[in-house]
């Protein structure tokens, strides 16, 4: 079972070095869009599941599967307790970070938000546990700690280099736009490590390895993740 937890600052590169580490070992690809998708079909019957729009290329079969126990565990699949997820919530995961930056102002607020971290962390562990995944964001990296098969990578570069590729894919006018999106993505970032974990999303002690993307290329770092995966992988099957 291979499982990679990937973390990484807005603009660093990490959905492309994600993409291409989950492409050439053939796992699924697992990030807060396709987390707020299944978030959205919890409520859904499970016949509305089976809707292709969920699945993946050649292993959409599976992550639908993976849906339909968190129905079975869901009121709407007849199970006690709480579902995954309340309202609004799929809205909330699809969110990057640069757009969660508020604090809670209420204590309705502060349940909402720690329900949002609780069952986004239980989703994410769901994820992991049914294997073969690239699981990017959300602190998977934290909340994957825990489990010696899963790799736990961190990837950064510097500031200039992330404004320049925010700029290069998304709609700013100018690069002092991506700059000022890229320092409100850290702040939020911190923040959701802070309140969540306790910790700081660049703790050294959160991964097994950690790379500067200004330093290296994509690729380079893609294929030392798999490096460093199959190491892993070899280690805890001794």
């Amino acid at each position: 079972m291979t499982v990679i937890a990937i973390e990484g600052q807005a603009g660093s590169g990490v959905v492309d070095v994600a993409r291409a580490v989950a492409r050439e070992l053939d796992l699924d690809f697992v990030d807060r869009l396709l987390l707020a998708e299944i978030a959205r079909r919890v409520g859904a019957t499970v016949e509305a599941v089976q809707d292709s729009t969920l699945r993946t290329p050649g292993r959409g079969e599976r992550i639908i599967s993976l849906v339909q126990r968190m129905l079975e565990r869901s009121s709407v699949g007849g199970a006690a307790g709480d579902p995954y997820f309340g309202p609004g919530v799929d809205t909330l995961i699809a969110r990057p970070y640069a757009e969660m930056n508020d604090s809670p102002v209420t204590s309705g607020q502060e349940l909402d938000e720690q329900h949002f971290i609780a069952t986004t962390a239980e989703v994410i562990r769901d994820v992991a546990e049914a294997g073969n995944a690239v699981i990017v964001s959300r602190g998977a990296v934290a909340i994957l700690r825990d489990r010696p098969y899963v790799l736990r990578v961190g990837l950064v570069a510097n500031e200039e280099d992330r404004a320049r590729r925010i700029l290069s894919r998304y709609q700013f006018e100018n690069v002092e736009m991506a700059e000022g999106y890229v320092y409100q993505s850290d702040v939020a970032q911190a923040r959701y490590f802070e309140r969540a974990f306790g910790t700081d999303p660049l703790d050294p002690f959160l991964y097994h390895v950690m790379w500067n993307l200004s330093e290296v290329s994509d690729e380079w770092a893609a294929a030392r993740i798999i490096d460093a995966s199959g190491a892993l992988t070899g280690r805890a099957l001794r």
